[in-house]
């Protein structure tokens, strides 16, 4: 490394080097990783974007150490989505940073949830999953007000219902509360780089590059090279057979108006997908009667099995495809419709035959032969090289594994993750630990890994990276490139099947990460560092706040928990609580209950009279009963139920029942509805929900309000405050008025009335 250029990086923040939580001379000082820390530190809330080896994690330990110089009673919470990578991050903070062994914590679902409260009490930095964060969030085991900062470690899992999501919302109530996310590759959607920022509350976003001039004396260059072989025409008739299979079921699929088109084209695997889910919705919907429907859902299957039969023999060769094959023969038990066409299908009997012939002559894949010159070439170059070899598929890495160590210069061993596949079992992390140490030690050369190695796991930078197969995700080839050249240059080769899927993965992987930097920058610019530039005030996780305070309650039935609304209710700040419900689905006010039912079970609920039961049931019980109708809306007049007869229950609901109907096109916007209802009923009025919600599932203090409550004029505080005067439901019904008036709030009257209705003869 040039010296004049080490020279030239080394005016550095005296705030950032000179701290004294920072262990002297413990890691090279550099200079673009001290400006990104003083950027955090400056603009709020960010998101640091730079490639594998360039030392993130550093840029967390000078934050971490900032904020616990201006904040010495606040703690570090840092979130890595596995284990091994927790423990990784642990050894760093000991290591880099002046703290007692004792007050830094690891804490994963392995630690017992007791010891868990009692390590993040105590602790000052606390590595952890995110899981594990989150339930205890939930079972407020921590609190958000004990945490100066979060380091959201692959940050780029922060959407969806991914733990991160949940954990920075329960954060953005924290006063002066710093968030820090780090990731190599947010990917190449402008919606989802804007998703994580949105979900993390980011609006500082700073990236590095392997050319940036502040960079370049530190970082290593990766050659990627690609080898593209063809197939023989041995493979190119099979693919045509599995092809001619697949577009007869296409065929079916649109000729029951599935899809807009039959070219094979229109039939990727998340159409699909979108297909099954549309067909299953119109069996519920004939409850079954409708025969025809089978045979769209029978093709669908089919479809999919022919599918993932051509893309095996396209990227992986024919051991895999007689695997798979083999497998579908074998099953056990009742066989589908769907399997046993496509096993039994001529143009499948004839690819099996011909593929086990094939396989007979020792032959797997052009690649392979390919993958054995690429290793020969570099294992002759360096004797002492190191490789990992990516693989999506487990038949195929045992296969490559098998046959690499037949090579005398090649010590392999196969490296998949923790879950079983079929009769295989996967690797325990503790023996994924041992093989990334025998790596590490020489003892091995070579790991054919799944995806399990892309991220989360200490492995060693290697010489080389083989892709076996190209992947269309921008993220995974990134991560999978970032597996060499850590450490001194290194070398990615990709090999790609010609005129095949492989060819698309590949390009679409390229053009999505050169289209992530320009969507980076352009955010960068637009929205970040400009506005900090004109002094906006420093972004924390409190300035996102818009919620107001207090805690709302609702009441779910616990057959609804696997709806996952009273998970999106908790994280709109909902505290929910789950009873088995005689009546409706949740409660989220004194006197109202809602009744929640999908598009099809609306539909099913109307001809088997279930729905009429239901809003009688709901009426007697409670003063304003609601039924909320999720999916679109449009799909209700696309079942086998007449037109009139849904149209008729929807106005004998309205009129009859005088229930209304609301409809919402997702479960997040009949959360929305819940919650704002039960806000709307709750906020500011000082009163509990009404527990009047039956008798299954109350414990015996509930049943206590339960009853009080059933009194005239008595809601759930005046319910309360009875027992707490009296002690008893007994010695309440036993009080004389003048007793009763004793309580806050009862008046003469409402005394009067509950005396009258204890004491009254029955009529």
């Amino acid at each position: 490394m040039p010296s004049e250029k080490k020279k030239k990086h080394r005016s550095l923040t005296k705030d950032f080097v000179k701290n004294k939580f920072i262990r002297a001379k413990a890691v090279e000082k550099r200079d673009y990783q001290v400006k990104l820390a003083e950027s955090v530190a400056k603009g709020g809330n960010s998101l640091v974007v730079a490639p594998t080896a360039l030392g993130k994690t550093i840029v967390a330990v000078l934050v971490a150490a900032d904020v616990l110089k201006k904040k010495p009673t606040g703690k570090i919470l840092f979130l890595a989505p596995t284990k091994p990578l927790c423990e990784q991050h642990k050894k760093t903070m000991l290591k880099l940073m002046k703290l007692e062994k004792d007050s830094v914590a690891l804490l994963t679902g392995a630690t017992p949830a007791k010891k868990r409260a009692k390590e993040w009490e105590n602790a000052v930095v606390i590595v952890a999953t995110p899981q594990t964060i989150e339930n205890d969030l939930r079972k407020e085991r921590v609190f958000a007000k004990d945490i100066s900062l979060i380091i959201f470690d692959e940050s780029h899992r922060a959407v969806g219902e991914y733990a991160y999501v949940y954990i920075a919302k329960k954060f953005k109530k924290n006063k002066n509360g710093l968030v820090l996310a780090l990731t190599a590759s947010p990917g190449g959607k402008e919606d989802h780089v804007k998703e994580i920022c949105k979900n993390l509350y980011i609006k500082n976003i700073e990236i590095k590059e392997l050319e940036d001039e502040d960079v370049t004396p530190y970082s290593h260059k990766i050659k990627v090279e690609w080898r593209v072989v063809k197939l023989p025409s041995e493979f190119k008739s099979m693919i045509k057979l599995i092809e001619h299979f697949m577009q007869k079921q296409a065929d079916v699929l649109y000729k029951f108006r599935l899809s807009k088109t039959s070219s094979l084209k229109g039939f990727g695997k998340a159409r699909l997908i979108e297909m099954q889910a549309a067909i299953r919705r119109r069996i519920q919907a004939s409850h079954g009667k409708n025969m025809s429907i089978f045979a769209a859902a029978t093709a669908a299957a089919a479809l999919m099995k022919a599918s993932h039969a051509h893309t095996l023999l396209e990227t992986q060769g024919v051991n895999a495809l007689c695997l798979y094959l083999e497998r579908e023969r074998k099953k056990t038990g009742k066989i589908s419709r769907a399997t046993s066409m496509f096993i039994s299908s001529m143009e499948m009997i004839q690819v099996n035959e011909m593929a086990e012939e094939i396989a007979a002559k020792g032959i797997i894949h052009p690649k392979f032969d390919a993958l054995i010159k690429v290793l020969n070439q570099q294992f002759e170059e360096n004797p002492k090289s190191s490789v990992i070899v990516f693989n999506h598929y487990r038949d195929s890495i045992k296969k490559l594994n098998q046959e690499l160590n037949k090579i005398k210069e090649i010590k392999s061993e196969r490296f998949v993750g923790q879950a079983a596949r079929g009769k295989e079992k996967g690797m325990s992390q503790k023996e994924q630990a041992e093989k990334i140490e025998e790596l590490k030690e020489g003892k091995i050369n070579c790991l054919v890994a799944s995806s399990v190695a892309e991220e989360g796991l200490d492995i060693p930078s290697v010489d080389l990276v083989v892709f076996y197969e190209p992947v269309p995700s921008e993220i995974r080839f990134i991560q999978r490139r970032g597996r060499t050249g850590r450490l001194a240059a290194g070398k990615a080769v990709i090999l790609m099947a010609k005129d095949t899927r492989d060819e698309a993965y590949y390009w679409a992987s390229i053009n999505k990460e050169k289209k992530m930097h320009k969507i980076l920058h352009r955010m960068k610019k637009d929205t970040g560092n400009e506005e900090i530039k004109k002094g906006e005030k420093q972004t924390t996780l409190n300035s996102f706040d818009s919620e107001g305070s207090g805690k709302i309650v609702v009441f779910a039935d616990v057959r609804e928990r696997e709806s996952g609304i009273s998970k999106l209710l908790a994280d709109l700040g909902c505290s929910v609580v789950e009873k088995q419900l005689e009546v409706g689905d949740y409660i989220p006010g004194k006197e109202i209950v809602i009744e929640r039912k999908s598009i099809s079970d609306f539909v099913s609920s109307i001809v088997d009279r279930r729905l009429s039961k239901q809003l009688i049931n709901m009426a007697e019980s409670y003063e304003r009963p609601l039924v909320i109708v999720e999916g679109d809306r449009e799909k209700l007049f696309e079942t086998n139920v007449h037109r009139n007869a849904i149209i008729g229950m929807l106005t004998s609901i309205a009129l009859n029942y005088r229930v209304p109907i609301l409809f919402t096109e997702s479960k997040r916007e009949t959360a929305q509805y819940i919650y704002v209802i039960a806000k709307r009923e709750q906020e500011g009025k000082g009163s509990d929900v009404r527990l009047r919600i039956g008798r299954k599932g109350l414990t015996l203090g509930e049943q206590q309000r339960f009853v009080v409550e059933s009194l005239p004029l008595v809601g759930p505080m005046t319910a309360k405050k009875l027992l707490k005067h009296f002690g008893s439901v007994k010695k309440i019904f036993n009080a004389e008025a003048k007793e009763l008036q004793k309580v806050e709030k009862m008046g003469k009257e409402k005394a009067k009335k509950i005396k009258k209705v204890v004491e009254a003869e029955w009529e």
